[in-house]
């Protein structure tokens, strides 16, 4: 079997765009190797179409994301296909601009766009019922995500539902909320992770869903997708 390396060594967020690349690349035939930090295991680990190998923590560049490519890098020449889909690195990928970061992606791996909503894991249904179970109390609600990456809390409009907010113990990773985020009338995130797994799901979500702006309206020209309401965007961004 021949062997693809994909190089996208993370985000939580960044894993999830580029999992049905994998999926696409592994129906053709692939053994898809998938090399990320320890971390990120949780969510390749529901991926059952692709191969983990674990990076190491040494940082060879302040920028941890960069990091993590320069140690991929010299691994190349063992695969018969390599796609590097990240953003950082000595040779970063060639994103047009304002191209979004999705889009840019699918292109460089020669993916129908169309997949990305296609997003396929090994679920745990003994864990999305119990979330569900433990955090929803009512027939309608929001849920909202309204904490970055970084910590940094967003500022939520007038909501008039009861709040699901994604708060499950350890244990627990994005996929695991899957079972709320079907059954919530409406959604608010954040850009996150959690975003990029509502795309994932978009063929089994039909609550409206809103995007939340960060600080300095950061990254919303890259991630926006079809689906999110811009009304609460800075300046509305299209």
């Amino acid at each position: 079997m021949k062997k693809l390396l994909l190089i996208q060594p993370g985000a939580f967020g960044d894993i999830i765009v580029c999992a049905p690349i994998a999926r696409f690349w592994a129906n053709a035939g692939y053994k898809v190797y998938y090399p990320a930090r320890k971390k990120f295991h949780s969510l390749i680990n529901s991926l059952d179409y692709v191969t983990p190998i674990t990076l190491d923590e040494e940082e060879l560049h302040p920028d941890w994301l960069r990091s993590d490519v320069m140690k991929i890098l010299p691994t190349v020449n063992d695969y018969d296909l390599v796609l590097n889909l990240a953003d950082r690195g000595p040779h970063p990928t060639a994103q047009k601009p304002f191209e979004k970061g999705a889009v840019c992606k699918y292109r460089l791996a020669k993916v129908p766009l169309e997949e990305q909503y296609n997003l396929v894991w090994s679920r745990n249904k003994e864990k999305e019922d119990y979330i569900y179970d433990t955090y929803v109390n009512c027939s309608e609600y929001a849920f909202v995500h309204a904490t970055s990456s970084d910590n940094e809390e967003i500022t939520l409009p007038n909501i008039s539902l009861p709040i699901v907010k994604n708060e499950a113990p350890s244990g627990y990773n994005i996929f695991d909320w899957y079972k709320v985020l079907c059954n919530a009338k409406e959604i608010y995130c954040s850009e996150s992770a959690l975003h990029c797994f509502c795309d994932g799901i978009s063929n089994d979500i039909t609550s409206q869903r809103y995007l939340l702006p960060r600080q300095a309206g950061y990254g919303q020209l890259l991630t926006l997708s079809k689906f999110w309401d811009k009304r609460f965007l800075n300046n509305n961004i299209n």
